[in-house]
């Protein structure tokens, strides 16, 4: 058991080695020195900590962690915070960070009162400062009553009394709303004032409410509400929706007003992102800007829609209800209106609007000018072509009535040319030609081109007319072609017609027809000199003219010109109708008589014949008495008939079997009386049997010198 021994002797000494080493390491034991207690933030505070997480939160749809420097719970489990911050984590949306130098928390730590340099940061850089603020956990609702100021980048915004919904994404502005957006100098591009204003972050909208002004530029914005669209950066207006008495003033080179009750504007999506479309809606108004900066035209209706281009020149005009276009005037050009129920205008980049068409119920209207008189129209289409402010040509379509000063058009289509003051007249409207009255004449014809001033009018392809005198003092005085009555309408038909109105002249061409009740003039053509009442006809000319001799018009005496005349005249200065042919002819009660030429001479007052003259070659057959000679005038008050012979050429009177003749001869119609006188020239003779009808021819009576003949006439016809 020696070993034994050694092993335990051996332990031993291990055991006091062991313990001699520790000792010796351990040295003198300092003396302890007792913790500092953190100072005391507020004594009434029952508990105070520092550097807690006050709330951990761990949700399905997002987490709430909250911090603070220190935490102060008081009696009844009211805790303050100092040096807040509260952070939100959201399952597919935006994190939020919410940091305050103090909040104040209930029991429950729900509704948080934060206090001096509030503010809330997103992850996409969103910020927004306020000096005092409520949070709630719950609802997730962030109200800050006092100023408030947010900023995302370049979009910057201010006001007073502000909720922001960290659920929904949305701010808003009690009061005093003002948001910005600045260019990448820091330049403002645009700026909305409101009393109200919503942020949609989610949306991307912008709504503002009260009192609504915005700026872009030196275009200025004005509405009682509106909703400006932003893009998804929220640093540019795709569009802006404004209602309640809605205004644009300025901002473009084509657009200088435009107000409605309610507006939407769209503004381009690259470049300077530049107006590109207007919508207005209820009472709207566009004005445009002038040529070289003058009040320019004027859009009106219930609702318009405008586009224009990049470089604000309007390209695109449409309006519906009670539509209004007007042009301003200017030295060279009136003034001009056009309603209607619709239109559309279109034009191109650089030149603005070059053409508008208008439909339904359109009404044009044109002021008087400097030497032109007011012009009205109206049709159910109208088309024009536009030149700065002006209208260079007009197309009106459908039931067109056209009028100026003493003047009315009616057809199925009108051409105007303001320029010229010239209109076309087209088209059957409602069965009738084309139509144009003054106070001198009425025209119907398939087309009618009249020049307004001085007014001329040439009418082609069934012309049919009707002329009146017109009693106006001076010059302005007209008269019906003289065989016509002054106080009834005369009538004249023809292929065509050149009517000069100043100068009151009127040209008849192609089967032309004058005639009033049942006197009528018919020739090749026929001119009217209305300012004398004087007439030619030419060409196959012939006529039938009743004449007033006491009894009604319809069994009033006839004159017919025989259809071998080829030119009737009537000379108001002797009122004299006439008619030149190689052998003209008329035939009325004044007997059958043929010449080379034949005047009627009509009393001054028109409507009966005063006397009738005849040359070369006359001959004359009244009832049965035939009268040759190479001269003839016949006078109507005692219808009395003077023939005389010329040269070697005698008198000569055919009646019944006897033959007398002479140098002259004097017949009395009423007395049925006839002389013929030799005029100390001739003798007079008087043969019998010279008439087929006679069976016996009697010796031939002649007297020894120049002397005159007195034949008892045959009983006279009854009348």
């Amino acid at each position: 058991m020696k070993w034994q021994k050694w092993a335990r002797f051996l332990v031993a000494a291990i055991g006091i080695a062991a313990a001699v080493v520790v000792y010796a390491t351990m040295g003198e034991r300092a003396k302890p020195v007792p913790a500092t207690a953190p100072a005391r933030i507020d004594p009434k505070a029952l508990i105070e900590s520092s550097g807690n997480v006050v709330q951990q939160v761990r949700g399905t749809k997002q987490d709430y962690l909250i911090e603070a420097e220190r935490q102060l719970t008081y009696e009844g489990g009211l805790t303050k915070l100092v040096g807040v911050k509260i952070t939100v984590r959201n399952r597919g949306g935006r994190d939020y960070v919410v940091t305050g130098r103090e909040a104040q928390a209930g029991e429950r730590q729900k509704d948080l009162q934060l206090t001096s340099g509030v503010q809330l940061t997103s992850d996409d850089g969103f910020i927004v400062r306020a000096d005092t603020a409520s949070f709630n956990q719950d609802t997730g609702l962030m109200i800050a009553p006092g100023a408030v100021t947010f900023q995302r980048e370049r979009m910057m915004g201010s006001g007073t009394g502000m909720s922001y919904d960290k659920n929904a994404d949305v701010l808003s502005l009690a009061d005093q709303s003002r948001v910005s957006l600045r260019d990448e100098h820091g330049n403002t591009t645009m700026e909305f004032t409101s009393g109200k204003s919503t942020l949609d972050r989610m949306a991307h909208t912008l709504t503002l409410d009260g009192n609504v002004h915005a700026l872009r530029g030196e275009q200025v914005i004005d509405a009682r509400q509106g909703v400006a669209h932003l893009t998804e950066s929220e640093q540019h207006i795709t569009n802006m929706e404004l209602r309640g008495d809605s205004r644009v003033v300025g901002g473009g080179s084509g657009v200088d007003s435009m107000s409605a009750r309610d507006m939407n504007l769209n503004y381009a999506a690259e470049g300077e992102r530049a107006l590109e479309h207007a919508q207005l809606i209820g009472g709207a108004a566009i004005a445009m800007t002038g040529h070289n900066g003058s009040k320019g035209r004027q859009f009106l209706g219930d609702t318009l829609d405008i586009r224009l281009a990049p470089d604000g020149s309007v390209t695109k005009v449409v309006g519906r209800d009670n539509v209004r276009l007007d042009l301003p005037g200017s030295p060279d050009s009136p003034a001009r209106s056009i309603k209607a129920r619709a239109i559309d205008a279109d034009g191109a980049p650089g030149g603005g609007l070059t053409a508008a068409k208008f439909t339904d119920n359109v009404e044009y209207r044109e002021e008087s000018g400097k030497s032109t008189p007011a012009r009205t129209a109206r049709s159910k289409t109208l088309t024009v072509a536009l030149m700065n402010d002006a209208i260079s040509n007009a197309v009106f379509g459908g039931a067109v009535k056209f009028e100026e000063q003493g003047l009315q058009a009616a057809s199925g289509e009108a051409r105007y040319d303001p320029t010229k003051g010239s209109l076309r007249l087209t088209g059957v409207e409602a069965g009738a030609p084309p139509r144009v009255a003054d106070d001198q004449v009425t025209i119907d014809a398939l087309t009618i081109d009249v020049t307004l001033d001085p007014r001329v009018m040439k009418a082609s392809g069934g012309v049919k007319t009707m002329l009146q005198a017109n009693k106006a003092a001076g010059k302005d005085a007209t008269k019906l072609p003289g065989l016509m009555k002054q106080d009834q309408p005369a009538n004249v038909n023809a292929d065509a017609l050149d009517y000069q109105g100043a100068a009151g002249q009127a040209i008849y061409t192609g089967n032309a027809t004058m005639w009033q009740g049942e006197t009528a003039v018919r020739a090749d053509s026929i001119a009217i000199d209305q300012s004398k009442g004087d007439f030619l006809a030419s060409g196959n000319a012939r006529s039938t003219i009743v004449l007033d001799t006491g009894n009604s018009i319809a069994h009033g005496a006839e004159i017919r010109y025989a259809d071998a005349a080829h030119t009737i005249t009537y000379n108001s200065m002797k009122n004299a109708a006439g008619i030149v042919a190689a052998q003209a002819q008329l035939s009325g009660p004044q007997g059958d008589l043929r010449a080379d030429r034949i005047e009627v001479l009509l009393a001054p007052q028109g409507g009966h014949i005063d006397r009738l003259e005849a040359y070369t070659s006359v001959s004359l057959k009244l009832d049965t008495r035939n009268a040759s000679g190479e001269r003839l005038t016949y006078f109507a008050d005692d219808e009395r008939y003077v023939m005389s012979g010329a040269g070697i050429k005698s008198v000569k009177v055919i009646e019944k079997c006897r033959e007398t003749t002479g140098r002259t001869l004097t017949f009395f119609k009423s007395t049925d009386r006839i002389i013929v006188d030799g005029n100390e020239e001739q003798r007079t003779q008087t043969r019998s049997g010279v008439s087929p009808a006679c069976t016996t021819a009697a010796p031939a009576r002649s007297t020894a010198a120049p002397g005159r003949s007195t034949t008892p006439a045959p009983p006279a016809r009854p009348r």
